[in-house]
Parts: C-alpha cells; sequence; structure tokens
C-alpha cells in the first residue's frame, strides 16, 4: 500500500464530505428532488470528467474493449443506486447521519466480500478497525432510534444502507479494473452511465432543474468538487490501498459531513452519535501507512 494513494483515498474521502451538504442545499434552493439532484451530480461528473479528458487526449474510448465496457456498466448500476439511495437518506436521516450510516456499512460489505467470495482472510489491523465501524454504526443507529426520529428516521437509516451496499460495490469494482482503463477514464464512462441510468427514474419520481445562479453553481460544486475529484482520486488510489482498506479509510467524509450538518444545518447530535462518529474515525489512524514502511515496487 503505497503512502500516496493513500493520501489520495484521504482527500477523496475529505472532499465527499462535503457531498450531502451540497445536495440539501441545491434541494433547498431549487426544490430539486432527491433522485434528480442524484441524477445531475452523477451526471455531470461524467461528462466534466469526459470532457477534460478529451482534451487532454487521454479518453480514447475507441480502445476500449467489450469487457471494459461490461465493467464500467456494472460500475454505472452500482453508482446510480448508491446516489439516489443516498440523497432518498439524506432527505429522511439528515445529512450527518446518512452519511454515516452509508459510509459506516460499506467496509462491512466489502469485507464480507472478500471473505466470502474471495477467500481472503483480512489482517489483525484491519478486523480491529472493522470491530471499532462496526461499534460506530451500532452506536449511531441506535442514537437515531433514541432521539425519537421515529419511522421516518428508521426508513432513512435502512436507505442509507443500501446506499453503503452499493458503495461497496463500487469500490470492489474499481479495485478489479483493468489496469488501461485509468482511474479518471473509468470514473467518467461509468458515472455518464450511472447518469443516463438514473435518468428515467427522475423522469418518473420527479423531475427538477435547478432554478437559480446559485442552484446550477451548487451543482457545478456537487458535481465537480464533491464527485468526480475526489472519486477519480479513489479509483486512483485503489490501484495499491485495498477495497477494504479504502472504504474504512472513506469514513472520514462523515465526520467532514456532521460537522457541516451541525454548522449550517443546525442538525444535532446525540450522545450516541457523537461516540459512533469517533468510533467511525479512529480506524482512519489504525490503518494509516508507517512512514518507514517499505514502498512496493509494484
Amino acid at each position: 500500500m503505497r503512502p500516496r494513494h493513500f493520501s489520495f483515498v484521504v482527500l477523496a474521502a475529505t472532499l465527499w464530505g462535503t457531498g450531502g451538504a451540497l445536495g440539501h442545499a441545491l434541494a433547498r434552493d431549487s426544490a430539486v428532488p432527491s433522485v434528480a439532484v442524484a441524477m445531475w451530480r452523477i451526471l455531470l461528473a461524467g461528462l466534466v470528467l469526459a470532457a477534460v479528458l478529451q482534451v487532454l487526449g487521454r479518453l480514447r474510448l475507441r480502445a476500449v474493449t467489450p469487457a471494459m465496457w461490461r465493467r464500467a456498466a456494472v460500475m454505472a448500476v452500482f453508482l446510480a443506486v448508491f446516489q439516489a439511495a443516498y440523497f432518498a437518506a439524506v432527505d429522511r436521516a439528515g445529512v450527518g447521519l446518512a452519511t454515516m450510516v452509508t459510509i459506516g456499512s460499506s467496509p462491512l460489505a466489502v469485507a464480507a466480500f472478500d471473505v466470502v467470495v474471495r477467500r481472503h482472510r483480512p489482517s489483525a489491523r484491519t478486523v480491529a478497525a472493522l470491530a471499532l465501524a462496526l461499534a460506530g454504526l451500532v452506536a449511531l443507529t441506535g442514537g437515531a432510534a433514541e432521539a425519537g426520529g421515529g419511522s421516518h428516521a428508521i426508513a432513512g437509516v435502512g436507505l442509507a444502507l443500501v446506499a453503503g451496499g452499493a458503495f461497496a460495490g463500487v469500490s470492489i469494482v474499481a479495485s478489479a479494473a483493468v489496469p488501461e482503463w485509468g482511474g479518471a477514464r473509468l470514473t467518467a464512462v461509468a458515472f455518464t452511465g450511472g447518469g443516463l441510468t438514473l435518468l428515467p427514474l427522475a423522469l418518473a419520481t420527479g423531475w427538477g432543474v435547478p432554478s437559480s445562479t446559485t442552484g446550477w453553481v451548487l451543482v457545478g460544486a456537487l458535481a465537480v468538487i464533491a464527485t468526480a475529484i475526489p472519486h477519480a482520486l479513489f479509483n486512483a488510489g485503489l490501484a495499491t490501498v485495498p477495497a477494504v482498506i479504502a472504504t474504512i479509510v472513506a469514513l472520514l467524509e462523515p465526520l467532514v459531513a456532521a460537522v457541516i450538518g451541525v454548522v449550517a444545518f443546525s442538525e444535532s447530535l446525540g450522545p450516541w452519535q457523537i461516540v459512533g462518529a469517533l468510533a467511525l474515525g479512529s480506524p482512519v489512524v489504525v490503518l494509516r501507512p508507517q512512514r518507514d514502511a517499505p514502498v512496493p515496487l509494484a
């Protein structure tokens, strides 16, 4: 695991932390339904990345094989489910809780996939980090029920778990990507496909477009700062960072989201949620590569 790739994942998680708040602000500014927010987010992110790659001469879609297209299509479906479920969870459970449950459950899903499908046993450090994540997730869901959120908040937690499973799928597919794809090109194609996948659902459940200049600025920030750049960084980091470790490192995102939720939207975190946030954030310290650790040649 190269420190440079690990830092890519850390930076990606930090930028992701702004996504829920930007999407929530967009919905409030322009009354855009959650599915439409998700659609605009990943479609524009994919198109922006594709345009940048085309200008740099690195898109080269003619060189993509059918197997690579199939991999991108699978990733696009996972992305569509992830985004739609996540923003629906934000509407019901709030930015901080929805983000923490989504990202907190992802490493558990990846670890289960590694054990059941890949027959790969995680290291002791990874097990310890997963235990902390599980404790944090239990604290968060227990805190939501204790806070009196009722069935609406519980439904939001359920949707966040669906989003977490889909994000785990994105990470697994990206970590097994064909090297010729490259992190940015795979992200551009998969995000464009995911946005187009959500388009019929957005039309059926509630179409919406930004109704102001502020709304379009928020869409741009959501697509570029909170989506395109961090996902490209995350996929690049997966070159040497195992998917299960990358999804655990992504637990930095809910800490950023929770702070934004409290400061910008006057959300409150109960005692259980604070304990859960600390438990979910601590594995990042446990899994960081040591500075004096040898860097692998491949």
